[in-house]
This record gives C-alpha cells, sequence and structure tokens, in this order.
C-alpha cells in the first residue's frame, strides 16, 4: 500500500492523468481520437493512433453484490473514457459472491468470451487457475501495457502473486496485512451493553451469542456460512494459508507444510462450532447459504478478515453502524498480498487491449471511481475534493441503482473517494498498520501443483464434501474429522505435502524469502 499520504501527494499528479506508455512514451488520456497508444503486438515500434486500433469490447467478470440496475448507464460513461484513448468499450458482468464461481467456472469450460476476471487465494484460486494454463502471462507485458499498474504493485504484490518467476495476475493496490476476528451489529452492542473488545476469540463470544440468541428472534446472532466461516483459521492465524491446498499449512516456526486436521487446535474450535450450531446461534442451512447484504445487516456478529477503518467501510454499505474487534495483531502473508487480484484469461481475443485498459485503473481517478462509486450527481454528490456521500434520493444508498460494495477488488484503491465516516488521514492509520504486520516466513511462496492436478483435485473435492459441514458446526467433529482425512490421505493429500514441502525448501535455498 502507500506509505502514508507524503509519499500519496508524490504520486498524486501521475495517477491523476491516464498513462498510456509506448517504448516509454506516455499520452494524455484526455486527448481526443489522435491520442497515441500502444500497438496491439507489445514488440512493435510503430505508434499508431486511436483511430488505427480496431474496437474492441472488454468482457469484465467482478464479483460483488449482483447485476447493478444503473449498469449500463456507468458503462456509457466508462465508455468515454476508455473509447478515446485505447478505443475499446467496457462491459461489466457483476456477478454476486455466492454464484461466481459456479458462474466462471462454467463460462470458461464453455469458451465464453471473458476478457477480465476477479481472481484470489480464494474465488477462482488463481494458483489452480494458471495450473490449468486458464490466465496469460502478463510479465514481459508490463513495462509497455501497464507500466503504472507495475510501479504500485512492486511494493510486494508481484513478488507474492508471482508463480515461477512470472505474473499472471495483477492486485488491487491495498492494504498489505490484515487482522482476523470478527464485526458486529454496533446497534445490538449499545443495546445489551456488549463490551466486544474482551472477545479474544470464538470461545469468548458465547455469552454475547447466547444474550442475542434469547432476546433478538429476527437476529442470526453468528452469521456463520461456508463462504464466511474458516472458523478454525480465526482462532489460529497459521492455518490462514495460500496453498491451493487448504488443508495443509505452514508451521509457526516457519520449518514445514503440515496437515492442518491433525493439530489439536483445529479439532478444538470445530467442536466450539458445533456447539454454537447445535444452540442455535448460526444458521441451521449453513453450509450451503447463500449470503446477501440483507442477511449481513440481520446478523450480531460475523468471523472475517479485518484493517483499520473497516467497521465504517462496512457499514455504509450495510447501511448500519458496526464495531470490530481483532485476534491478535495483524500479519502480512502471501494471503493479504492475493486477496483481491484481475486476471485475463486465456480465450480473451485482445489480452493486451485488456492490459491496457487495467492500467487505467491504477492511474485514472475518474475512471476507477466511476466503477466504484457511479455516476456523480446520481449515486453520489460531492462534499470535498476526495469525499463523498449518498446522492440525496437513494436512501443512504439502499435505493441506489449503482452500489457493487467491491471497491476493494480492483486498481488502486487509494484513488477511491472517501465515504462519510472515513478519515481524512486513512492512508496514515493504513501506514501504522502496515508498519505493525507481522511478515510471515513463507512470504511469496506459491505452490505449483501443475504435476498433481488428479491429486489435488481429489482433494479439493473431499474439501468441498467435509469444510462446510465441518467448519460452520453443522456435524460431530469427533465423527466427521476422521471421515475427512481418511478421505484425504485416498485422494493423496500425503504425496501433495511431501510435494509442497520439497517445492518449499527449494525455494528457501533460492533466496527468495
Amino acid at each position: 500500500m502507500l506509505k502514508g499520504k507524503k509519499q500519496m501527494q508524490g504520486l498524486s499528479v501521475a495517477m491523476l492523468s491516464l498513462s498510456i506508455v509506448l517504448a516509454g512514451c506516455s499520452s494524455n488520456s484526455n486527448q481526443a481520437s489522435g491520442t497515441t497508444t500502444p500497438s496491439s503486438n507489445p514488440s512493435s515500434s510503430v505508434k499508431p493512433t486511436q483511430s488505427e486500433l480496431p474496437p474492441y469490447q472488454i468482457d469484465w467478470y467482478i464479483i460483488g453484490s449482483g447485476p447493478q440496475a444503473d449498469n449500463e448507464l456507468v458503462e456509457a460513461e466508462i465508455n468515454k473514457i476508455t473509447q478515446p484513448a485505447i478505443n475499446a468499450t467496457v462491459k461489466m458482468h457483476i456477478i454476486s459472491f455466492g454464484d461466481y464461481d459456479s458462474k466462471m467456472t462454467a463460462s470458461l469450460a464453455t469458451g465464453e468470451k471473458v476478457d477480465l476476471m476477479f481472481t484470489s487465494n480464494g474465488n477462482m484460486n488463481y494458483n489452480t487457475m494458471v495450473g490449468k494454463g486458464a490466465f496469460v502471462d502478463l510479465t514481459d507485458k508490463l513495462d509497455k501495457l501497464a507500466p503504472d499498474a507495475k510501479k504500485l504493485l512492486s511494493e510486494g504484490f508481484l513478488q507474492a502473486s508471482a508463480i515461477k518467476g512470472r505474473n499472471y495476475t495483477l492486485a488491487a493496490y491495498k492494504e498489505k496485512g490484515s487482522w482476523l476476528g470478527i464485526i458486529a451489529s454496533k446497534n445490538l452492542m449499545d443495546k445489551y451493553k456488549i463490551d466486544i473488545s474482551q472477545i479474544k476469540s470464538i470461545e469468548d463470544m458465547e455469552p454475547a451469542l447466547k444474550i442475542i440468541k434469547e432476546n433478538e428472534p429476527s437476529i442470526t446472532p453468528l452469521l456463520a456460512t461456508a463462504l464466511l466461516s474458516r472458523a478454525p483459521n480465526y482462532n489460529n492465524r497459521e492455518f490462514w494459508n495460500v496453498s491451493p491446498i487448504q488443508s495443509l499449512f505452514m508451521k509457526k516456526d516457519g520449518s514445514a507444510y503440515a496437515l492442518e486436521l491433525d493439530e489439536p487446535a483445529y479439532m478444538s474450535t470445530l467442536k466450539t462450532m458445533n456447539k454454537y450450531y447445535k444452540a442455535g446461534y448460526i444458521p441451521a442451512d449453513a453450509p450451503v447459504k447463500k449470503i446477501n447484504n440483507d442477511d449481513k445487516a440481520k446478523s450480531a456478529f460475523m468471523l472475517t478478515q479485518l484493517k483499520p477503518y473497516v467497521d465504517v467501510q462496512v457499514g455504509n454499505s450495510l447501511g448500519i453502524p458496526m464495531v470490530y474487534q481483532n485476534f491478535g495483531k495483524p500479519i502480512t502473508t502471501t494471503n493479504d498480498l492475493v486477496g483481491s487480484m484481475m486476471a485475463i484469461p486465456t480465450n480473451s481475443k485482445n489480452p493486451d487491449r485488456v492490459l491496457m485498459f487495467y492500467n487505467m485503473m491504477y492511474a485514472n481517478e475518474k475512471l476507477i471511481n466511476l466503477v466504484g462509486r457511479g455516476i456523480e450527481g446520481k449515486h453520489y454528490v460531492k462534499k470535498g475534493e476526495k469525499r463523498i456521500d449518498y446522492a440525496p434520493d437513494t436512501d443512504n444508498g439502499k435505493k441506489s441503482g449503482y452500489k457493487p460494495n467491491t471497491t476493494w477488488a480492483y486498481g488502486n484503491q487509494f484513488q477511491t473517494y472517501l465515504m462519510p465516516g472515513e478519515p481524512d488521514d486513512i492512508w496514515a492509520q493504513f501506514k501504522k498498520f502496515n508498519d505493525e504486520s507481522e511478515i510471515v516466513p513463507d512470504l511469496g511462496f506459491n505452490f505449483d501443483s501443475s504435476t498433481l492436478t488428479s491429486e489435488v483435485a481429489a482433494i479439493k473435492n473431499a474439501e468441498s464434501e467435509f469444510r462446510p459441514i465441518l467448519e460452520t458446526g453443522s456435524v460431530d467433529p469427533e465423527v466427521y474429522v476422521p471421515k475427512f482425512k481418511e478421505k484425504l490421505k485416498a485422494a493423496g493429500i500425503d504425496k501433495v505435502l511431501q510435494e509442497m514441502n520439497k517445492q518449499y525448501e527449494s525455494w528457501k535455498a533460492s533466496g527468495k524469502k
């Protein structure tokens, strides 16, 4: 992330203008159709004008709160920027969180045109996708076609997401670390005088959950679902890893990877979740529940990753005040740097043009705020140079025709306008947060599973079967953990673990730490 306000100011002039670079020369995005742009062939020395580039529509698939009523209106404004600059228009496909993986898996499998898509260590796992040859290698294109992105992401993001030294993704430029903990409804905490600062673990939540269950029948005490939970990771930060195999984690001492199911702490948290499930604190359909903002707004607690002022941001998206509590100090993992990225699938018809567009999302303030906030005067109103509020007729955003809630997912987050409650010094606070984060020993290590595709597929099938029911507390872990472990063994997890540790040792020896 940016190193405080001073550096933000130093970069502001460059970031406010669109940089389209060819052979080290840049042009302004505000020029007319004669704007010079890079050739669609990055090795070409020719400097074509905008009119020499054939028209192209970029189909961009974004994870978010689902289709937006005013999507086409926002696209029209976006295209007023992109078309004069690179003769490209943008079609945004905003897919809901619960449907994203299934939709994208089907789209890619059928050869549907997908030019740019969200990927991370979770949704459409980038490591797995690269192993399948699904993403374009961007490494040799960045200097010419995405110089603004490369400059910002060289602060650790490119290193963390690299696979065998090659870059297939571009991360959102934002905070570098995270806490793990809980976020909660401030109204409910105040109403029942619950001191959230005293909650240091999932076990500590029990008295508060009991109060909510007994007094608020329309409220979900703990919104733990298959997509939101992974509960053992919150009590045990080392379980939070970037491996394509969720069941393998890096030991605290950084010596090697191990099987999560063998850890007593993993079983202990599962037992707590099962206890909460039986008490009715967790939704009965938690393993299969697809949640939306209404579900979140009608819950008392959620387990989540945290950052400074996350309560303000989540509160703005839900329309209710929130508070949060972290379990321990922040830690910077590969996970934290690859949690929000974009990739260009290999079935894109013009990867270079797509990359040219996405570079704009790191350099053009107007563009990123159109994508993230919508249209000024319709979806928001300016309250200052960098500060906005919801437009008056949108009922604090609840009736807005454009509210995807995903500014964290793309481009340069530090150019997004500040919402109500976000302090003017928020980036300085992030600087302090980053400075306090502890870097894990395997930062930047990415496991290459390309020679173990059948084993990884079988393991992921086992994880899909057992993790949702175990980590939401829906079944007795004493009964189901042995079954889960047996299935993992049959799938070849020991072979995968051996190869992972072999690669990890090689990575350490190469001095890439």
